[in-house]
């Protein structure tokens, strides 16, 4: 590789701008190596758009966006309206597009290249400098690779039903029609803008999807990626959702990466992202002694944490009925005068009575039974599931609940709790093979994440998979109330990047940041990759309150200031949180809020009244709109 093509950081970016004449040069004398590319995959960033695009500082945002998601690659290239960026270099296989990075056709690899291009192109088409650009990548790689465009480029969406990507305003025939034209050295008559249509998924849907895939995929994996194969290829299979994250192992010179799902272990030979392969297909239902096969079962286990015992009735019954990867070890309990052992797995829980080890039974077995003791052993093995698989209780009135042993979900990878896309709230709770959600207030429309990425699913009432659904009288709908609820905040397509370790620091003060913005405004600017400062949490004037990053990193909202006797770095030893205020100050709504928020963390993180503090005590330069926190009464004042 050139000098001047050296990649730095995880995953590695070149982090170069060219102009489009220094681009058709380096294009025109690349050296792909043995396996050149013979696609081109066209994306738009949707965020950063082209009004928060900041060249160098945007590129580095993006890629530590995708080294904190564990991205080992990224797209190649990006074209912004101040020239085409490159990230990862073009000989090798890039993360952008799923099962259209990579993969073998009748047997022989091949691989895409991923140009982003800056901006939201669902409602306009890409035009000015970015387009320009755009079609001298397109045609430059057209040229180098001797691959005609109609043959050369296609769209992130033709690899997923969930992305309109790049933008439904972009056509394939006119992108291939003007590439043609600037290859030519012809100037294409304007055509008029293409009426403002969406095609299935709307940006709201979008959205949507992407919030709740991000939940589901995070309980027990890195998150939600979309671009890669392994999580495109569960949805597209229906495999349920990561029981572990996605990890490598080294064998006979090789090495694979591999994730377990709920109803398998996906991998594949490093580079090769795209070519996935299944676990089970090599397994056929037996144990195996040794190989590749053995490694990744082992894997598999340990990636639980859990340990494959080849010999154990449990292991070997698990395997040959497919009930995918456990969630955690065996364990115990007593019923009575007897004992029982057990071990959750993604699709059902297994249990025998003590010391009749070969005599094993499901849960599931249970559902509809009308013995008094075999139900009272049903519950308390539904007890025990939730708790080790989502450290949650079991509500037998509850209708996720409920509808989850109906539609035989899994095990639970969650506690219900509540999310929000755009302006609407859900209610959610998280499956081993699905996602339940409803409408805030509308607590009877249960719905499942499947129906969104094509897994059929429905609205309770409405269309339900196989037999109707019959709630008991006394379900309950709603979980129960709090005076307020958190609610995690994603933004669209994107995700905060202005964060660090607490390098072991524990949680000691809150820091009340005050901001003037509209919500909407405040929050995409500390969530944009390259953001250069966010806090926790988030309040609204309607008294909303939003957690942007886990309380386990450190926000970049207070830096290094005086404190307790000492100049220290803030931001590793606490929580920021900003309220926002209106033109007339801050609202009860938001003040209310925010006393219950702080009272919460600091019973949570056992945070002494003196030790929250206004931002503006700790830095003379704040802009005057600091939270009246009062120490002496551990509270703000209301007033009536």
């Amino acid at each position: 590789m050139a000098t001047a093509d050296a990649t730095t950081g995880m995953p590695p970016f070149i982090n170069r701008r060219l102009s489009i004449a220094e681009w058709l040069d380096y294009v025109a004398n690349y050296d792909f190596g043995p396996l050149p590319p013979s696609r081109v995959v066209l994306h738009h960033t949707y965020i950063p758009n082209l009004q928060q695009w900041q060249g160098s500082a945007s590129m580095k945002g993006m890629q530590t966006f995708y080294g904190r998601k564990g991205w080992t690659s990224a797209p190649h290239l990006y074209v912004g309206d101040d020239g085409i960026w490159l990230a990862t270099p073009l000989r090798e296989i890039g993360i952008h597009a799923g099962t259209g990075n990579s993969g073998r056709t009748n047997g022989q690899l091949w691989y895409s290249i991923g140009l982003e291009m800056i901006g939201y192109y669902d409602k306009v088409r890409p035009s000015g400098g970015v387009w320009e650009a755009s079609k001298a990548v397109l045609g430059g790689l057209s040229k180098r690779l001797g691959i005609a465009p109609r043959q050369l480029i296609s769209f992130h969406r033709d690899y997923t039903n969930q992305k309109s990507c790049p933008g439904w305003a972009v056509t394939k025939e006119w992108v291939w029609a003007e590439t043609e034209a600037w290859m030519n050295n012809q100037q294409r008559p304007p055509e008029p803008e293409p009426p403002v249509q969406f095609g299935s998924p709307t940006p709201e849907v979008e959205e949507l999807i992407e919030l709740l895939m991000e939940e589901s995929y995070k309980r027990r994996g890195e998150g939600y990626n979309s671009d890669w194969a392994f999580h495109q290829h569960a949805v597209q299979n229906g495999l349920g959702f990561p029981i572990g994250k996605s990890a490598r192992i080294d064998l006979d010179g090789k090495g694979y990466a591999y994730q377990a799902f709920a109803q398998d272990t996906l991998y594949n030979e490093i580079p090769h992202w795209g070519d996935v392969q299944r676990l089970s297909a090599i397994l056929q239902g037996s144990v195996p002694t040794g190989g590749l096969s053995r490694a990744l079962l082992d894997a598999t286990y340990k990636s639980v944490g859990a340990t494959f015992h080849p010999e154990w009735a449990f292991h070997q019954y698990a395997m040959t009925t497919r009930l995918g990867p456990p969630l955690g070890e065996s364990a115990k309990i007593k019923l009575g005068t007897a004992d029982y052992a057990f071990q959750v797995y993604a699709l059902d829980t297994l249990y025998n009575k003590v010391p009749n080890w070969g005599d094993i039974h499901r849960l599931s077995e249970l559902a509809g039974t009308a013995d008094r003791a075999l139900a009272q052993l049903r519950d308390a093995l539904l007890a025990e599931t939730y708790k080790r698989g989502a450290g949650a209780a079991y509500h037998a009135d509850w209708a996720f609940h409920q509808l989850a042993r109906a539609w035989n979900l899994g095990a639970p990878l969650s506690d219900s709790y509540r999310v929000t896309s755009g302006a609407t709230q859900y209610a959610i709770q998280i499956f081993a093979t699905d996602t339940l959600y409803n409408l805030i207030p509308n607590w009877k429309d249960v719905m499942r994440v499947s129906s969104l990425t094509g897994g059929g699913a429905a609205v309770l009432g409405v269309e339900m998979p196989e037999e109707p659904i019959v709630l008991s009288a006394d379900t309950q709908f709603e979980p129960a109330p709090a005076p307020y609820h958190i609610f995690s905040y994603r933004a669209p397509f994107a995700a905060p990047t202005a964060y660090t370790s607490r390098s072991g620091s524990r949680v000691r003060m809150i820091v009340l940041h005050g901001d003037d913005s509209p919500s909407d405004t405040a929050l995409a600017l500390m969530t944009t990759p390259g953001a250069k400062d966010m806090t926790h949490y988030y309040i609204t004037s309607d008294g909303l309150i939003y957690r942007l990053i886990g309380d386990e990193k450190a926000a970049l909202h207070a830096g290094m200031a005086e404190w307790a006797g000492r100049h220290q770095n803030i931001n590793r030893i606490s929580l920021g949180v900003t309220a926002q205020r209106g033109p007339d100050g801050y609202t009860p709504e938001t003040l209310h809020a925010l006393n219950w928020l702080v009272a919460t963390l600091r019973a949570r993180y056992g945070i002494a009244a003196n030790a929250v503090v206004a931002w503006g005590t700790l830095d003379d330069t704040a802009d005057g709109t600091d939270v009246p926190w009062n120490a002496t009464s551990a509270q703000v004042l209301v007033e009536a």
